[in-house]
């Protein structure tokens, strides 16, 4: 499991960065999984601060290359970040923390398309409710979902994207 959230710009962190509003009850989320479960944490790269690291939960803040952990990953938990959009291809379930939507909506950031409408998965605003859903994952779930949010924002992201490049590349006379 990836628990990726972004950050919170009215979060002030140490040393300049945003502090982890981690709202996710990882004692709970440890008992109703059980030991076959890991939980990589990967908070945005603008949060700083101390991550617990336990053997459930695991600190990936400072794995080098997100793609990796994405491949990695059964299911993504996060809540607005754009990872969505990369771990779309993937079509392996996503949650969505959602606890400060409205507050993130109308007073942070906002959002550049109908998220509360469009998002590829469900929308958890308690942690109860997302430790639920990781217990009882049913990958079909949510897939028409997922289906739809790539069509409309990966429709390019189909592992022929270089030979469309270059195809365009030699047929514009590039290929001299």
């Amino acid at each position: 499991m990836l628990y990726a959230p972004t950050w919170r710009d009215d979060r002030p962190g140490p040393g300049g960065r945003h502090a982890l509003d981690l709202r996710l009850d990882l004692a709970a989320a440890r008992a109703a999984l059980g030991r076959d479960h890991v939980l990589l944490l990967r908070p945005h790269v603008h949060v700083g601060g101390a991550l617990p690291d336990d053997g459930f939960v695991r600190d990936v803040a400072d794995y080098p290359d997100v793609q990796d952990l994405l491949l990695v990953a059964d299911v993504l938990v996060t809540d607005y970040s754009s990872v969505m959009f990369d771990f779309a291809l993937t079509d392996r379930p996503m949650l969505f923390f959602t606890y400060d939507l409205a507050h993130y909506r109308d007073a942070l950031r906002g959002f550049t398309f109908d998220f509360e409408r469009r998002a590829p998965g469900p929308l958890l605003s308690r942690s109860e409710q997302v430790v639920a859903a990781l217990r009882d994952l049913d990958p079909a779930l949510h897939r028409d979902a997922r289906r739809r949010f790539r069509e409309r924002f990966c429709p390019l992201d189909d592992g022929g994207a270089a030979a469309r490049v270059v195809d365009r590349t030699l047929a514009l006379g590039g290929g001299g």
